[in-house]
């Protein structure tokens, strides 16, 4: 935080300030001492307000503590039910995304899994017949791919669209 410096000008403003002040406090004091029945009312007035003042503080006080009853009573006998409710809702959805995730998507991610596996296995013996094959018969005359692995025509029918589609990733 910087700290400012005070001009001569704000000195004097500030000194003066203070002077108008303390005699102002002065007159009020001196004309309260000389004149006793002006005192008297002033003071009379004085307690009428104060009381009036403690009266409205008291309402005040008296509404806001209501205020606070209900709140807790809000409280405890609405907004708990509704968070042990919610606390039990979501011990719920724990429990059954665990079911699935143990029951269900484990299972499934296995088995599929191993299915990968097996057509891997199987495109690996196919391939290694095939290449048997070509070396044993001196190479093949028909170069076309067999028709399962959906890399070329099956027939000798021209190529379409479809045939020439990338085949999906496995």
């Amino acid at each position: 935080m910087q700290m400012t410096q005070l001009t001569t000008k704000q000195k004097i403003a500030i000194g003066v300030g203070a002077l108008v002040v303390t005699a102002v406090l002065a007159l009020v004091l001196w004309f309260l001492l000389t004149h006793p029945v002006v005192t008297g009312a002033i003071t009379n007035i004085s307690i009428i307000i104060l009381a009036l003042v403690v009266l409205v503080m008291n309402v005040f006080l008296i509404v806001m503590m209501w205020q606070i009853i209900r709140l807790i009573d809000f409280l405890l006998f609405e907004l708990k039910p509704v968070l042990q409710s919610l606390q039990e809702t979501t011990n719920t959805v724990r429990g059954t995304a665990s079911f699935v995730s143990d029951e269900v998507s484990s299972p499934i991610i296995d088995v599929s899994a191993k299915a990968a596996g097996v057509k891997g296995s199987l495109r690996y013996v196919v391939n290694s017949l095939r290449s048997g094959a070509e070396r044993a018969g001196g190479g093949s005359q028909n170069t076309a791919p067999p028709p399962w692995n959906g890399t070329g025509p099956a027939t000798d029918r021209p190529a379409s669209p479809a045939d020439r589609a990338e085949p999906p990733a496995a």
